[in-house]
């Protein structure tokens, strides 16, 4: 069964309780993985991205654009223009709360790198963590590679 048929099932298991395994009786309960991967939905506040879902792999393709296009030397100086600083601070937040896998680990390494670099929107940042946020850049992109449409 394709992953998104099976999600498509996910409502109709909850609401007749059913749970693979067995139980020893009390309440019925479906566990759904909290682990990340490319595919994934990470948009939390459901918006959306250019008339689709925020994936994990597009919000990833978001931030190495931004350190493709001069944003690496920028995020050394400090001087991230509002539009780069307001992506890499919305994907950090979009990419939180995962476990589970090697995405969700280095998902949550980018996420505090850069909460850590800029702590306070619009305000100053802190350059220490410039070199942990340029790497775990490089990380995510290596572990969902952005397509060359995004």
């Amino acid at each position: 069964m394709r992953a998104t048929g099976a999600i498509a099932l996910l409502p109709l298991l909850v609401a007749c309780g059913v749970t693979a395994g067995c139980s020893s009786g009390g309440p019925t309960r479906v566990h759904v993985s909290n682990a990340l991967n490319c595919g994934r939905v990470v948009d939390q506040d459901n918006t959306g991205y250019l008339g689709g879902p925020l994936t994990a792999k597009r919000a990833i393709a978001l931030v190495a654009k931004v350190q493709r296009s001069g944003g690496a030397a920028r995020i050394h100086a400090g001087k991230l223009n509002p539009a780069d600083r307001t992506t890499l601070d919305i994907v950090a937040i979009d990419l939180l709360g995962y476990s589970g896998s090697k995405l969700s680990d280095d998902a949550g390494a980018f996420a505090r790198a850069e909460l850590s670099y800029s702590p306070n929107a619009g305000g100053p940042v802190d350059k220490s963590y410039a070199r942990p946020l340029e790497s775990s850049i490089a990380v995510l992109a290596k572990d969902c590679p952005p397509d060359s449409n995004h």
